[in-house]
């Protein structure tokens, strides 16, 4: 979201709410927050921040930015099933204020009425869910197992890696970078084909490779153009297979 938004042409109903978003799904982009907090608290517009891929980066000092603006949202969330390393699914949201919620989702029919119900907070009074899983449990495994210093150093290291491809990427002129590279997204495109068949020819290298089983990549699109996509975040990943995967890549655009 640009924050100059608020100027274009007024639609038929008012905007109740906004959703800033801190790494998005295909490039890992982060909205300027502050900015929109700002515009959010002078329209009285509800502030969500999606921070369900990117948020989990402010655990390194290096990566306070991505927190700027972050007290004046009215709900945050934050997936650590995507980068914290806890198995699918496990989503976090924060609140300011709990009332608000409870008021929007509890409905109480009467055969859950009782001193429990009434005397205790009840997590079905602040979603649509009834009925949960145990899903602190796998969090709690893993956050203990790898403690914050060794979250953090696992979080460097796709950093590192997502940066060490990006600096292959520069150095082959068939290739360049779609998008900055500020967390473990890096979306990059295939420029050595005719103008008409670069799109089809970025398709065609993901299709090819994905078909090969030797690798595994995504495309998705910016400003309207086919690009590659590969994200880390797993904990096993390591430089040789990235480096393997970027040379699979680079001889399977060489026999287009």
């Amino acid at each position: 979201m640009a924050p100059d938004d608020r100027a274009r042409p007024a639609r038929s109903f008012p905007a109740v709410a906004v959703v800033a978003t801190v790494g998005t799904t295909s490039s890992a982009s982060v909205d300027p927050i502050p900015e929109i907090a700002k515009i959010c608290r002078e329209e009285k517009m509800w502030l969500h921040i999606d921070g369900a891929y990117g948020g989990a980066f402010t655990m390194m000092p290096e990566y306070k930015w991505v927190s700027r603006g972050w007290e004046m949202a009215d709900s945050i969330v934050v997936n650590p099933h995507k980068t914290l390393f806890v198995p699918l699914d496990f989503s976090v949201l924060y609140v300011r204020d709990l009332e608000r919620l409870r008021r929007v989702f509890t409905l109480v029919p009467e055969v859950l009425r009782g001193d429990t119900i009434e005397g205790e907070k009840n997590y079905m009074d602040y979603g649509i869910q009834l009925g949960r899983r145990f899903r602190a449990l796998k969090a709690w495994v893993i956050w203990r197992s790898l403690g914050r210093e060794g979250i953090v150093e696992r979080l460097r290291e796709q950093i590192r890696l997502a940066n060490l491809l990006a600096s292959w990427i520069k150095k082959d002129n068939r290739f360049e970078l779609a998008a900055p590279v500020s967390m473990g997204v890096v979306c990059f495109r295939f420029v050595r084909a005719d103008k008409d068949e670069i799109d089809r020819s970025n398709s065609e290298i993901v299709e090819r490779i994905n078909s090969s089983g030797r690798a595994y990549l995504t495309q998705t699109k910016l400003r309207g153009r086919t690009v590659m996509r590969i994200g880390l975040g797993n904990v096993l990943t390591m430089e040789e297979h990235l480096r393997k995967a970027w040379e699979i890549i680079q001889e399977t655009a060489s026999k287009l």
